[in-house]
């Protein structure tokens, strides 16, 4: 006959395997957050490349606008002549 009680006595439950595990989860989410995520690597290079595009447009703005003043200027004076 079989001996149930010898066969769960030494199955017994180990926290260290779940605790274990619990870890791995956790390190593997904030490697994919830092990876895919909205402060990752790839998102920061993204941003920088989006400041530098910004950057020239407003200096091709205010070499414009530097362009459009000295016409209004010349135009001004036109007109007190």
């Amino acid at each position: 006959m079989i001996d149930f009680d010898d066969i769960f006595e030494n199955k017994k439950f180990d926290y260290k395997i779940i605790l274990i595990i619990a870890a791995a989860v956790l390190i593997a989410a904030y490697i994919i957050e830092i990876t895919f995520g909205k402060k990752s690597f790839s998102h920061l290079i993204d941003l920088e490349n989006s400041v530098k595009i910004m950057e020239k447009r407003v200096n091709e703005l205010k070499k414009e606008n530097a362009k459009l003043q000295k016409t209004y200027f010349e135009l001004k004076e036109l007109e007190g002549e």
